[in-house]
């Protein structure tokens, strides 16, 4: 396993790469974290022999520069689904995000302007692609991945249902700042058997684990590609387990600190602002 990162010094944006306390310039093999590096296998094997530590003051912003498609599903957990007394999907549910609700593991998430919004939370594994992945087959995907990141799938329940039960998951779910990711892009992991959680106040809202997922990562990986063309850089997220708000009729205010994790991914921290 190696876990990758971006952080944000007194002299710009650096990529780097963790090793024990340490976090290592990347400058030397590459000038970024951005689909040109993922597609050109420089995150594959990373020698750090020659690699030196970032010093001072850093602050960590998402892993991927340059992202361009947030791809995501919904109940892919058998837990959520049973929470919510559904007839569990016979295949994923296949949805975008905006670009432009990408955010760093530690902004802020701004509720918005809209005073009847219902701000859920929805901590989810999200794949990495590593190349253009079209009309693969579910034995090849794992050529495809690059790595994992932790994506906080943000959602306003408000606008997500309307009035005769209809979905709009994109509206719902495409805000400037609804879709914190990072702090940690991880290679060599296994998918299927990671730790993920959600805490609002400091008590722990979701507990699950990835071995609960309908659709694997290869699968999912193979379904969306037949639909849409993934490219390098690429994320896609693979649904939540149970335990959001929605469930228990209960959303984020303005002043509550949102906390989510996924283990080898690393956790972030957000403060709910206006």
């Amino acid at each position: 396993m190696q876990q990758f990162a971006r952080v944000l010094t007194d002299k710009g944006a650096v990529p780097v790469i963790i090793e024990g306390d340490e976090h290592l310039d990347l400058r030397p093999i590459v000038s970024d974290i951005n689909p040109d590096a993922i597609a050109g296998g420089a995150l594959i094997g990373v020698d750090t022999s020659r690699l030196s530590p970032v010093v001072g003051d850093f602050t960590y912003l998402a892993p991927i520069n340059g992202i361009r498609q947030i791809a995501a599903t919904g109940f892919n957990y058998r837990k959520h689904v049973e929470e919510f007394k559904m007839k569990p999907p016979t295949e994923p549910e296949v949805f975008l995000k905006a670009i432009t609700s990408l955010t760093g593991p530690f902004d802020p998430i701004f509720r918005g302007p809209n005073q009847s919004v219902k701000l859920d939370w929805e901590v989810e594994l999200a794949i990495v692609v590593g190349r253009e992945a079209r009309d693969i087959v579910v034995a090849k995907a794992a050529d495809y991945i690059v790595g994992y990141v932790c994506l906080n799938d943000i959602s306003d329940r408000a606008t997500q249902v309307d009035e005769e039960g209809q979905q709009h998951l994109v509206r719902a779910k495409s805000r400037p700042s609804y879709s914190p990711i990072g702090p940690y892009l991880a290679t060599g992991i296994d998918g299927m058997k990671l730790d993920v959680w959600t805490k609002l106040n400091g008590d722990y809202e979701q507990r699950g684990n990835t071995s609960d997922m309908l659709f694997g990562v290869h699968e999912m990986l193979a379904y969306f590609s037949s639909h849409m063309t993934l490219l390098p850089g690429d994320i896609l997220a693979t649904g939540t387990p149970p335990g959001v708000g929605f469930g228990k009729n209960r959303f984020m205010a303005v002043g509550d600190v949102l906390e989510c994790g996924i283990t080898n991914l690393g956790a972030q921290r957000h403060e709910i602002r206006s």
